[in-house]
């Protein structure tokens, strides 16, 4: 779900995680901006920061077990063809309430903020994306961060096939979710 915030949808440095395509397309983007920072014409070393910086906006679940993983392939396998370019990457979550993780335990927290602290996996909390621009996310504290790929997991948003279905021929809550029976099978509006 994007909340509405301008920029996010149609962006070509925006990913979900919602289906298997979109991990693969991930995948691509990650070792693209490898590709493109390690280029021999690439020298400026903030171009190489900006095309590092791994952005991933929100502090639920998914988030967090996707920046772990993504230090974990960062680190274990694109260490091995692009080690010079380590230095220049960067994971940050940017999670709108004041910590990650917030159906869960403090204890569990505590101990995920402690990793991602070891693993310097930058934690922005309090502060939400109020703008997509390109690759450029503008926060509601005023900083703005350049870079390579953005994901975005804040929520699950209907797919538009569901949003299409009429409420005259298929039985829907007020959220707009397909109401069942113990069968799973869609029901109808009842007269």
């Amino acid at each position: 779900n994007t909340f509405g915030i301008k920029g996010v949808e149609n962006n070509d440095n925006v990913f979900f995680l919602k289906q298997l395509s979109h991990s693969r397309a991930i995948r691509n983007r990650l070792i693209d901006c490898f590709e493109r920072a390690s280029s021999p014409g690439v020298t400026d070393e903030a171009l190489k920061r900006s095309l590092l910086t791994f952005v991933v906006v929100g502090g639920g679940p998914t988030s967090v077990e996707f920046a772990a993983e993504l230090y974990d392939f960062l680190t274990s396998d694109v260490s091995k063809w692009y080690g010079d370019l380590l230095p220049y990457t960067s994971v940050k979550i940017i999670e709108m309430t004041d910590h990650i993780l917030g159906a869960f335990s403090s204890s569990l927290v505590s101990y995920v903020e402690g990793l991602f602290k070891k693993r310097d996996i930058h934690l922005i909390t309090g502060t939400s994306v109020k703008e997509v621009d390109g690759n450029v996310a503008r926060l509601s504290n005023g900083e703005e961060i350049s870079f390579g790929l953005m994901v975005w997991s804040t929520g699950i948003k209907q797919v538009s096939f569901i949003q299409s279905l009429s409420k005259d021929k298929i039985a829907k809550f007020p959220n707009g979710r397909l109401k069942v029976d113990d069968y799973l099978r869609v029901l109808q509006p009842s007269s």
